[in-house]
């Protein structure tokens, strides 16, 4: 299937800052009720009861595993806020490294995508990325 490479439409332009936006807003919400859970009573008593060097280090790997969704979430937010700048600069579906258009099925899927497939593949090999 030959992969579609050409200047986005407003249309299409229009469907991206939706996705985009929508996407921010969910990650939003899902640090909310990350923030939420942690503050909550079940949390703080957990927190209370530790008993032993065990119970130590499940809260411990518990913490690591909630900042390290959470450091993800702020990375994809950053991706998405600076797709959103690139289309208010009408610089949005270009690649960074080739200045080739981004293939609108690589956009569908990761709408804040800032490489064509191919350089992203290149600059991870290299071990830029």
């Amino acid at each position: 299937m030959a992969k579609t490479r050409r200047p986005l439409t407003k249309k299409e332009i229009e469907k991206f800052k939706k996705m985009l936006l929508e996407r921010r807003d969910e990650i939003w919400e899902e640090i909310r009720q990350d923030l939420k859970s942690r503050v909550s009573e079940e949390y703080h008593s957990a927190i209370n009861d530790v008993k032993d060097e065990e119970d130590v280090a499940q809260l411990d790997l518990q913490e690591e595993v909630i900042l390290g969704v959470m450091e993800a979430r702020k990375k994809e937010l950053e991706a998405i806020n600076q797709a959103l700048w690139r289309i208010e600069h009408n610089e949005y579906g270009r690649c960074l490294e080739c200045e080739d258009w981004i293939c609108l099925e690589r956009l569908n899927v990761r709408p804040w995508a800032v490489y064509c497939l191919e350089c992203k593949q290149e600059l991870e090999r290299l071990g830029k990325i």
